[in-house]
């Protein structure tokens, strides 16, 4: 497997064991995995779990979740993508906020509410 992702897949379907190489692969990241599994809600007690013992071997991290995790299908969670930062520059100035209360609202913001804001800063020239 060369996508650190698919491990974390293979966790939540396969029921078959694939532990015995992972102690030689070099594409196997805990903290990926972890991450992998936060994004479902019954497994997020697992990731957390794995959490706390961030110095444990690959084989052991592995092991735990093979054994623990009950195989089904579940639903495709992607990955939480952060907005860009030039979002946060224009709340800022079309509001005054400063950078804390400006990134709580960029939450709150639909990407036509910061369109219509940028249409709003423009000062002429080249069009954003």
């Amino acid at each position: 497997m060369s996508n650190p992702f698919e491990y974390a897949n293979d966790l939540m379907k396969k029921k078959e064991y694939n532990g015995d190489y992972i102690r030689e692969r070099k594409d196997y990241k805990p903290f990926f995995t972890n991450r992998s599994l936060s994004y479902q809600p019954d497994l997020i007690h697992y990731a957390n779990m794995m959490n706390r013992y961030p110095m444990l071997e690959k084989k052991m991290h592995y092991d735990f979740l093979h054994q623990t995790i009950e195989k089904k299908k579940r639903p495709f969670k992607g990955w939480i993508k952060a907005k860009k930062l030039e979002d946060l520059g224009i709340i800022k100035e079309y509001f005054k906020y400063s950078s804390k209360k400006a990134l709580e609202c960029l939450y709150l913001l639909s990407e036509s509410d910061i369109q219509h804001m940028k249409e709003k800063l423009h000062k002429g020239g080249k069009a954003p």
